[in-house]
């Protein structure tokens, strides 16, 4: 039983998950004192506040898209965040990481001793490295220029494709941050159809902070029109470099006949299904079979351009099956701009 003191509150139903989803440790002392979490699209500050000898404390409060960036920044304290929270969140974690005696309660019913200094900012000489990391990301605007006539499931289909885009991107840029690589290995260790390839776009955004999504800011069409994003702009240079380098029908020429080349080789060898509960063909692969993989990788990298990438890519530690697996997804997606690219409904500036 637990000898921590008792705390008023709504007591959350045992079978009701807390699915949240770690993302950073922002501050460590002998372990995580506060962390980043996400659940669903919403962010989520775990501070820890109290244990007895089977137990640890967690305090959880909601955290805003502008607030986060804020407390990254230094110039919102944490004390101020609970202190605009409607409600916030407590349980107990035992050793094996069990969550227990969840409830809700208003941050006014909190312990004193539980609540953060006034002056709790997220100091330099305090923050973790993912803490200084998400704290310096060069977040900005870009536009993504439409024209020409467009239907609905274009204007749906764009940002669509283009977010898929940016979280490979976001997900290569963030590999040191163990949260991103372990989702990334996660969607990647058994390719079982198509619902690896959407998870892996999609899917990273449970390790995406809000203030790391791309957000609209704007969207206006009138031929030629727009739509505004806020996002990492560093990721929206590297998706309109790769798209400009199958623009030119030589390149994409190049482009699909490699593309060509790979399912032909899949099916020679037979490489073309996905794993089944059999066992992943990636595990059954020969010598031959993965050094003609790489050269695809090689040449694949070559024709996109994708040298300063070559490093992060390598470092995922995936075997050349996988590797292709995912760079054809993405290229299936990047085809896509390409076309609404070369028949000018869209620009990448």
């Amino acid at each position: 039983m637990s000898k921590l003191p008792v705390l008023p509150g709504a007591l959350i139903p045992k079978n009701e998950k807390l699915n949240f989803i770690w993302n950073a440790d922002l501050v460590f002392y002998d372990g995580p004192l506060v962390s980043l979490f996400k659940k669903d699209d919403d962010d989520f500050i775990f501070f820890w506040v109290d244990a007895d000898s089977r137990h640890n404390r967690w305090v959880v409060t909601p955290v805003g898209r502008a607030d986060l960036a804020q407390y990254l920044e230094k110039t919102l304290s944490l004390r101020s965040i609970i202190d605009r929270a409607e409600l916030l969140l407590v349980f107990e974690a035992t050793k094996q990481a069990q969550r227990k005696n969840a409830r809700t309660i208003v941050p006014s019913k909190l312990l004193q001793e539980y609540l953060p200094d006034q002056d709790s900012f997220l100091y330099d000489n305090i923050a973790t490295d993912a803490a200084l990391q998400l704290a310096s990301a060069d977040v900005g605007k870009y536009r993504i220029g439409l024209d020409g006539e467009l239907y609905i499931d274009d204007i749906a289909a764009v940002p669509r494709v283009y977010q898929q885009l940016y979280s490979f991107h976001y997900g290569l840029g963030n590999l040191d941050r163990a949260a991103v690589r372990s989702a990334l290995n996660r969607f990647l260790t058994s390719w079982k159809g198509g619902i690896n390839a959407v998870n892996m776009f999609t899917g990273l955004r449970g390790v995406t902070p809000s203030i790391h999504r791309a957000r609209v800011l704007e969207l206006h069409y009138a031929s030629p029109g727009h739509i505004e994003l806020e996002l990492l702009k560093e990721f929206a240079a590297d998706i309109a470099r790769t798209c400009q380098q199958i623009v030119p029908a030589a390149s994409y020429g190049k482009s699909e006949k490699l593309y060509s080349d790979i399912y032909v080789y899949f099916r020679k060898e037979q490489l073309s299904g996905f794993d089944s509960d059999g066992g992943s063909a990636s595990q059954r692969l020969t010598s031959m079979q993965r050094k003609a993989l790489s050269k695809f990788v090689d040449q694949y990298f070559e024709i996109v351009n994708w040298a300063h990438y070559k490093d992060e890519f390598q470092g995922l530690g995936l075997d050349p099956l996988t590797q292709l697996r995912m760079l054809l997804a993405y290229y299936r997606r990047l085809r896509v701009l390409r076309r609404y690219s070369v028949e000018g409904k869209i620009s990448l500036v």
